[in-house]
């Protein structure tokens, strides 16, 4: 018997902490990394790069599998188990090209989860996906502001390595209640990924895709940021957090907003708030530009359900795992090469924060992207005057 809607989001909402906390961990480590490898910002951006290449490129393969072969659960424990085995490997990691080898599996663990955590929840909850994945973005909040404060606070107490191998134990956990709490899918081998593959798909990816990986490279680099302005490791990390508690405010709000006003609005909104928000924090210093760097993570935050929800919606529901994997790989693949090249500039200015202020063009070309969707095809995607889930389908 196929469990119940609240007991698959329960699960998915606990799954989505420990996932998300993995996913959020590497800037509070950066510091200390740095540190015994005596590492510069140049460094600190191919270890970020490694750690999320994976994550992007392969959630589009990932989630296809799923849809085709009908196993979405086995992905999704798949993919805790072998990041686990990424975090236990960095945490004996004899040097700095180790660390950035082995990062892989970490972004390869995270290539799993959000194509299949989405597929189940739309699945569960067809006509409120926006609303059930921005509760499921809870979840997501927690792991993401949870992360900072915890493991400056291991790293302190117990030194990074070992902090490193306790992040491994919650994945192995969230794999054994996913198999045993959730029910394998059926198969749907006429789901090809070519067949996802299309234009609105695409633009949505590459919209979602450029505003958010501005707001990652902001919380990638905050922490190291802070420490070379004078600020202890444990202050930057609770601080990081302190910044990060918005998600819990803004992914259920943009999951609602999603549901009334649509995706393509709420992507707009978002690109207009994160460019104003840039600009603020360019001409600023200080608490003012810590405020717009909070500002920033709300949007980007808040944009994570909607962007899993606007895949589901264009895409039929046997391929909601490889539209969902799109809409994130491309992403990630952004953010990952997005932080080599800040780190890069962070060492050529001898500034991050003039780095961080020269993504200005990223956002203003992700801006572009958010209102070009408004003509896609003449399709109705995300407007005021047809609810989500009455949109037309172009993958049908």
């Amino acid at each position: 018997m196929l469990p119940r809607p609240r007991t698959v989001l329960t699960v998915l909402v606990g799954a989505h902490v420990v996932n998300d906390f993995g996913s959020t961990v590497l800037p509070a480590f950066l510091p200390a990394v740095a540190e015994e490898f005596d590492l510069d910002y140049a460094d600190l951006g191919v270890l970020s790069f490694a750690f999320v290449l994976l994550t992007g490129v392969l959630q589009p393969a990932a989630g296809n599998y799923a849809d085709r072969a009908g196993r979405r659960r086995f992905v999704l424990v798949a993919g805790f188990v072998v990041g686990a085995g990424g975090f236990l490997a960095m945490a004996v990691a004899p040097t700095f090209w180790f660390i950035v080898a082995v990062s892989l599996l970490c972004g390869l663990g995270q290539a799993t989860y959000h194509p299949q955590a989405t597929a189940f929840i739309v699945n569960a909850y067809p006509e409120r996906r926006g609303r059930s994945l921005g509760i499921h973005g809870w979840g997501g909040s927690i792991g993401h502001f949870a992360a900072p404060a915890a493991v400056v606070l291991m790293v302190a107490w117990f030194g990074w390595r070992w902090a490193m191998a306790a992040v491994a134990v919650p994945m192995v956990l969230a794999a054994v209640v996913v198999r045993f709490r959730l029910e394998e899918t059926a198969p749907s081998p006429s789901a090809t990924l070519r067949g996802s593959l299309t234009r609105p798909l695409l633009v949505a990816a590459l919209a979602f895709g450029v505003v958010g990986t501005v707001g990652r490279s902001f919380l990638v680099f905050f922490v190291k940021m802070l420490v070379d302005e004078g600020w202890s490791s444990t202050s930057a990390g609770v601080l990081l957090t302190v910044i990060l508690v918005g998600g819990a405010v803004s992914q259920p709000l943009g999951g609602w907003a999603y549901d009334r006003i649509g995706g393509i609005r709420v992507l707009q909104i978002a690109a207009v708030s994160t460019i104003l928000l840039m600009g603020v924090f360019a001409v600023s210093s200080g608490p003012v530009s810590l405020v717009a760097i909070a500002g920033i993570a709300f949007f980007e935050f808040s944009l994570f359900p909607v962007s899993l929800a606007q895949a589901s919606q264009l895409a039929s529901a046997e391929r909601t795992g490889a539209a969902t994997g799109i809409v994130f790989g491309v992403s990630g693949v952004m953010t990952a090469l997005a932080q080599p090249a800040v780190g890069a500039l962070a060492e050529a200015f001898d500034d991050i924060r003039l780095a961080l202020a020269w993504q200005m063009p990223l956002a203003l070309l992700g801006l572009a992207l958010a209102f070009s969707m408004n003509a896609d095809d003449g399709r109705r995607l995300g407007s005021r005057t047809a609810a989500p889930h009455d949109q037309a389908n172009p993958a049908d």
